[in-house]
């Protein structure tokens, strides 16, 4: 099946740019200082979120808009867009984290990964699955590179890590030279008002997309800011591998998945529910069982003394609910009306809401144990996931579905 094919092609390319993230991390968790650990992991968290803020969703409504219509030139209008949102962003980042020194590769690195999401969705139209991951995810595979030849030679620190990352989005962005190859060729441009529309549609897809990035990213922004570099760096030691993990095979089904339900192709959604189900309960009962030799062997015991069954635990559970909540998210998107996508987003904003207030008053109540964090964390995503089935059951977003699209 199609499904499956495309699946196996980005979770290929993705898992392969993941394990040269994965490697990476392991040597910058060697290499450099707790402190300069936490800067890493936070612009590394950083950089996707601002960039999904920067296309306002645009990414995502340029598959659901023209799925359904000839493709046309849109370039000469999302360039001053992602420009202008980009230059916003930076300066929330300088003043929020206190990154002057790092403003302009900030807002370089923006501008190209903005851009290279875009073009990787085009891809994805397109049905090049394996190039769009490339496109998306090159620059993991760009920085390892680059890491392993730094840190052979050179000691790194956080100044080091930023160029390391414009270097490495830079790479992959030269695929604006085919796309406008590809644009040139195209018949019209969308016009003033059919973008306003694209931009519209994307403004509810972003809404949705941004609200649920903040709560999967929500600890990795509190911590650091809480309780400093170093509490970062130490909870990103201790989540890595787990959370990783989850979170690389769900993105690569819902890469795949939302465009072809987008596309109205067939999709035989209860065989997809079972084999993520298995993968789920075999990668959850490995982790229980060598996660702790796992972890230890990758950070060569840098992180143990931080570590116990329970704070393991509680992070394996909340990389599982994050895969679940993956599936569910991308079900809706690809599948569901206007009406539905906004429904939805009431629930997120509702659950961040609570947890974004519940982050507040714990850590306000103590400032010195950030493990604090961690349990909310798992009430939080357990919660969404729980509502989220809940609103899909209302809506009978499958049972439409198979009505609708005769899915075997």
């Amino acid at each position: 099946m199609k499904l499956y094919n495309y699946i196996s092609k980005t979770f290929f390319v993705m898992a392969f740019a993941m394990l040269c993230s994965f490697i990476a991390t392991l040597k910058l968790g060697e290499a450099l200082s707790t402190e300069s650990f936490g800067v890493f992991n936070l612009l590394k968290r950083i950089f996707p979120m601002c960039a999904a803020v920067i296309l306002l969703g645009i990414d995502k409504s340029y598959i659901k808009y023209f799925s359904s219509n000839p493709i046309q030139r849109v370039l000469k209008y999302i360039t001053p867009l992602i420009v202008f949102n980009a230059i916003i962003i930076t300066n929330i980042i300088i003043y929020v984290y206190n990154f002057q020194n790092y403003q302009l590769s900030i807002l370089i690195c923006l501008i190209i990964f903005s851009f290279t999401l875009f073009f990787s969705s085009y891809s994805r139209l397109k049905n090049q699955y394996g190039i769009a991951q490339v496109i998306q995810a090159g620059h993991k595979i760009i920085f390892f590179i680059l890491i392993i030849g730094l840190v052979s030679f050179y000691d790194i620190n956080s100044f080091g890590i930023i160029n390391v990352f414009t270097i490495s989005f830079l790479i992959p962005f030269f695929y604006i030279v085919k796309y406008c190859k590809d644009e040139y060729t195209l018949e019209s441009s969308i016009s003033p008002i059919n973008f306003k529309n694209l931009c519209l549609y994307g403004f509810l897809f972003f809404s949705v997309n941004i609200s649920n990035l903040l709560i999967v990213n929500m600890e990795g922004l509190f911590i650091p800011y809480f309780y400093g570099q170093e509490a970062n760096g130490i909870y990103s030691g201790l989540s890595f591998i787990y959370i990783t993990v989850f979170t690389m095979i769900a993105t690569s089904i819902g890469y795949v998945l939302f465009p072809m339900l987008s596309k109205n192709e067939k999709v035989n959604i209860k065989k997809l529910i079972f084999y993520a189900a298995l993968g789920t309960t075999g990668l959850f009962i490995l982790f229980i069982v060598f996660g702790d030799s796992i972890n230890s062997i990758a950070f060569k015991g840098k992180f143990d003394i931080y570590r116990t069954f329970k704070v393991d635990l509680m992070i394996i559970l909340i990389g599982v609910f994050q895969f679940i909540n993956g599936l569910l998210h991308w079900f809706i998107l690809g599948l569901g009306s206007i009406k539905d996508i906004s429904d939805y987003l009431k629930i997120i904003l509702g659950v961040l809401i609570i947890y974004f207030f519940s982050t507040i008053y714990i850590t306000s109540y103590n400032l010195e144990d950030f493990f604090v964090i961690i349990p909310i964390v798992l009430v939080a995503w357990i919660s969404k996931v729980l509502l989220t089935i809940i609103y899909i059951k209302r809506i009978k977003l499958f049972d439409n579905y198979s009505t609708n699209k005769n899915v075997v």
